[in-house]
């Protein structure tokens, strides 16, 4: 009995056993693949979070498109909160285009693992964020894995495409007017061309050319020439259509294309909407500028039917305008070639002019009505050129302002001016000596003390010279312009005002400016003597002038009678050829002398 209970414990110590044993194997089966499930997971650890740093949107999908694994920036970059990613359709989640085309993500992925390739697209990628509306510059490649599925990979590009279009606009457009320049006008104008050949269309070009833009530079600085010139470039911009092009030529001039032209007329009336719309007073800072345009036209086919040469006859018709009539439009014509090959030679000549001592100064008097003796001359430059002979002032003038030569002549006329008041001091006449100052010259820095260094060097006091002015000049830039005449009478200097009452020379502005006459120019004066009521005009000027406590001297005089109304009227002072013609210095003495001998006998 006790050797049967012994061997039943051993039996059931053995079984205890046993079942210990399977049981701590199982155990240790279970920490082994535990072990094995850590080692893997800490393996794997370092690849996750690497996934999850880089600056990348990583997505991993099965062979259909459906995703598997996504990082944070796939998370961010597609807009949809984590539990959602995993399982989508990567068409779903990320709805790409391409150059404006749908891209089928799901069905890149299919090609991708069927063919065993990597598609990528580097440019024209776009992401539209369904959750936002937002758009997205993306580079994407889709690269396919071994155990039958494919990665995509994208980065937002946006800042560096952003940039990029920044330098391409930079490269292709003016910075102070954000209008485009000129390589970009030229591209565009060849695809005007090209399309207006295949279509038989007529294409236009504007040549564009602010007046007198210098004087508004030299006399009030850049600051208000720069924004001068955005406001005209906004207002041009304005008179043209979507399908036209209005780009900056370089300083102040602009060039405009407009395509699909119907008639010629269309072109002359875009032309007359600028000159219209820049025609209002441009405000800047503590300025009110009248700034006028004259515009120069050309017409594919009609004129050129090439770029460059379009160009050129639109310029040269601008030209011509400014010349005829500034703040007009001109359509170019075959005389205009011949007339910018003369003023070419032209120039040329006149650069060496002064160096040869080509220039002279004749002397119109001028008489005071009240005494009727002579007791001023009017200085007009000459050009005695060895072939042509002598050339008067309206065939060389413009082309002397236009060219920035009126400075060093203008000196010149200045200082040969002082030096023979200073002649007719010694001879005993005392003669006032007019000189005209262009716009040029007069907003010229320092203009005010090289005039004082002439009169010192000559010895002649500044009563001795009047300086005459054109209110168109004076009314661009009054603050200035008042400033600049302030020192010119310190020195001395009578102010005389031309253009007295036309359109650059309005009477209401008389008053702001520190003058001493005002000139009544002579197509007021051709109009006394006409009828009983044509003196009307040159009556009310006098008068004003005389309110105001300023000289009035009438121009053009031409005959006794108009003479003898203006002295009738009050006017103090005229000169024309009824008076005496412009002569050399001797002439005028001559006259001198005429007139003394008439007075001794009277």
């Amino acid at each position: 009995m006790t050797a049967l209970l012994l061997a039943l414990c051993a039996l059931l110590a053995l079984s205890l056993v046993l079942l210990f044993l399977a049981q701590w194997q199982a155990l240790c089966r279970w920490r082994g693949r535990h072990a094995a499930g850590q080692a893997q997971l800490a393996q794997q650890a370092p690849m996750l979070a690497l996934l999850q740093a880089l600056p990348a949107a990583v997505i991993g999908t099965d062979r259909h498109g459906m995703v598997r694994y996504l990082n944070a920036r796939a998370l961010a970059l597609g807009g949809v909160p984590p539990p959602h990613g995993v399982g989508a359709s990567v068409s779903q989640l990320l709805p790409l285009f391409h150059d404006g085309a749908a891209i089928d993500a799901a069905r890149q992925v299919h090609d991708c693992v069927a063919q065993q390739e990597v598609v990528e697209v580097a440019r024209g990628a776009v992401l539209l964020r369904e959750v936002d509306g937002k758009r997205i510059d993306v580079h994407f490649s889709c690269a396919p894995l071994a155990h039958d599925g494919a990665v995509l990979v994208l980065h937002d590009v946006s800042a560096r495409r952003r940039a990029e279009q920044q330098l391409e606009f930079i490269a292709h457009h003016d910075g102070l007017t954000g209008l485009p320049n000129r390589l970009h006008f030229q591209i565009r104008f060849e695809h005007g061309i090209a399309y207006a050949r295949r279509h038989q269309g007529l294409l236009g070009v504007l040549f564009v050319d602010i007046d007198r833009f210098k004087a508004i530079n030299d006399g009030l600085g850049h600051d208000v020439g720069d924004q001068v010139l955005a406001e005209f470039a906004r207002r041009v911009q304005q008179c043209v259509r979507k399908v036209d092009t209005v780009a900056r030529q370089g300083g102040d001039e602009f060039i405009i294309l407009l395509t699909e032209l119907h008639h010629a007329h269309d072109a002359e009336r875009v032309a007359e909407k600028i000159i219209a719309a820049v025609a209002s007073p441009f405000v800047i800072g503590q300025y009110s500028l009248s700034v006028a345009a004259s515009v120069g036209l050309a017409l594919y086919p009609d004129d050129d039917d090439d770029v460059d040469g379009l160009i050129e006859k639109a310029d040269l018709a601008m030209y011509a305008a400014k010349r005829r009539a500034p703040g007009s439009c001109l359509r170019y014509a075959p005389r205009m070639q011949t007339q910018s090959y003369s003023r070419t030679i032209l120039e040329t000549a006149l650069r060496h002019a002064l160096e040869r001592n080509e220039f002279m100064l004749h002397y119109q008097p001028r008489m005071d009505l009240a005494t009727r003796a002579i007791t001023g001359v009017k200085a007009l430059l000459r050009w005695k050129h060895p072939e042509l002979g002598l050339v008067m002032p309206l065939d060389f003038l413009p082309v002397l302002e236009e060219s920035a030569l009126i400075l060093p002549v203008g000196a010149w006329v200045l200082a040969t001016a002082v030096e023979q008041a200073r002649h007719w001091i010694a001879q005993g006449h005392r003669l006032t000596v007019t000189v005209s100052l262009s716009a040029r010259q007069f907003y010229q820095r320092d203009i005010a003390r090289n005039v004082g260094a002439a009169l010192a060097a000559a010895g002649v006091p500044g009563s001795c010279i009047e300086l005459e002015i054109a209110a168109g000049t004076l009314i661009d830039h009054s603050h200035d312009g008042v400033a600049i005449l302030r020192q010119f009478r310190q020195l001395g200097m009578a102010i005389c005002i031309s253009d007295f009452g036309t359109g650059d020379g309005p009477l209401h502005s008389l008053h702001r400016f520190p003058v001493d006459a005002v000139k009544i120019e002579k197509c007021f004066i051709d109009e006394l003597g006409e009828s009983a009521d044509d003196g009307a005009m040159v009556r009310a000027m006098v008068a004003m002038a005389h309110t105001l406590k300023l000289r009035a001297i009438a121009g053009g005089v031409e005959s006794a009678r108009q003479l003898e109304l203006l002295a009738d009227m009050g006017c103090d002072a005229a000169f024309g050829y009824h008076l005496g013609r412009a002569t050399a210095p001797d002439g005028v003495e001559a006259l001198l002398g005429a007139y003394c001998a008439q007075a001794q006998n009277l």
